[in-house]
């Protein structure tokens, strides 16, 4: 007869080992997912909490909790698209010593013709080489569950937990049903998503190769334009961390297209036109600009600040810097305008 108190005892002795490993497993995982240059939504990890072991422990399938329950150390990969999960599956595949027994896909346990909970969960160890290394070897033979799954599969997942628990377990029949009919739609749109971002990735190819052949009369969206800046002032572009070419997390990129497209510019053609040829040199030998968005911005005060401020600034930015009146200068555009609109002028670094 098993001893619940005695595993209880056991798991609360170890449990902080289990949450060193879980934190040891989300940051292989995280190092590799981003040498791969996979998006992802979140890596969480968590050791399973102590009344959870022991609830666990008592269900009747499990006469020795203690090696039968492999839980304990817990890490959760939230990809954004659903073709990321096979992705991913195949970097945990080839990092860690998998246990196919008590591994398994939910989307192919469901079948063609079932809805509901899709979600691939693998229980694993660290190989014998990793456990070699020092900081690996207490680890050895610990078990882990990893699972890996899109952003919308679990948000149905978290959903469907959270109120089958909160009705004790088992909903109404209608209720289930329209649940059940949510994870279809969620899973259409999971394939949607999917379809999109290939496309996405077709036209961003596809403006490419127009540039290449030096046809400028493509419609300005924040892919055409990245690409179009990062040739056409290719020695800043190469300094310029893709991540922030428009400021942190390139949150001004879609503005700037805004600011364009009200000046009255709406193609590449049409920008090319009003961009002084000198401007690249200029920014190497005097200031460096950071942004692509500051570029732009020059760009549209040099060839009219009036217009620029009258249609397309809409108080976006109130702060610059004393190398943006040079600059203004040097391309014969009075800066006056900028204290007209109560820049800020402050001193460069």
């Amino acid at each position: 007869m098993k001893d619940i108190d005695k595993a209880t005892s056991w798991y609360k002795e170890n449990q902080s080992l289990y949450k060193s490993l879980a934190g040891k497993v989300a940051d292989i995982l995280e190092d590799n997912i981003e040498e791969k240059q996979l998006q992802y939504h979140s890596i969480t990890k968590r050791e399973k909490p102590l009344e959870s072991f022991t609830t666990k422990a008592k269900k009747e399938k499990y006469t020795d909790p203690v090696n039968q329950i492999k839980d304990m150390a817990g890490v959760r990969v939230i990809t954004y698209l659903e073709n990321d999960v096979s992705k991913v599956v195949e970097i945990i595949e080839g990092l860690f010593d998998i246990d196919w027994a008590n591994s398994l896909d939910q989307s192919q346990l469901l079948g063609s013709d079932k809805l509901g909970y899709r979600s691939v969960h693998y229980v694993a160890k660290f190989d014998k080489t990793r456990c070699k290394l020092p900081e690996y070897e207490r680890y050895k033979n610990l078990p882990f569950e990893i699972q890996v799954r899109s952003l919308l599969q679990h948000a149905w997942a978290e959903f469907a937990h959270d109120k089958n628990y909160k009705f004790g377990g088992k909903l109404p029949i209608a209720l289930e049903r329209r649940l059940y009919l949510a994870a279809g739609m969620l899973e259409i749109a999971d394939h949607e998503f999917v379809a999109i971002d290939a496309e996405i990735d077709k036209y961003k190819t596809e403006v490419i190769q127009t540039l290449g052949r030096g046809d400028l009369d493509i419609e300005i969206t924040t892919a055409s334009l990245t690409e179009y800046l990062s040739n056409k002032f290719s020695r800043l572009a190469k300094d310029i961390p893709e991540d922030g070419r428009y400021g942190k997390d390139n949150v001004l990129a879609k503005t700037i297209v805004e600011e364009l497209k009200l000046f009255g510019i709406s193609t590449l053609a049409e920008l090319d036109k009003i961009i002084p040829k000198d401007l690249e040199d200029y920014y190497l030998d005097n200031m460096s600009k950071e942004t692509f968005a500051g570029i732009v911005r020059d760009i549209l005060m040099i060839s009219d600040i009036e217009k620029y401020f009258r249609v397309s600034w809409r108080k976006s930015w109130t702060l610059t810097d004393e190398r943006t009146e040079e600059l203004l200068a040097k391309y014969s555009v009075d800066p006056i305008c900028l204290e007209k609109h109560d820049i800020e002028i402050i001193d460069a670094e």
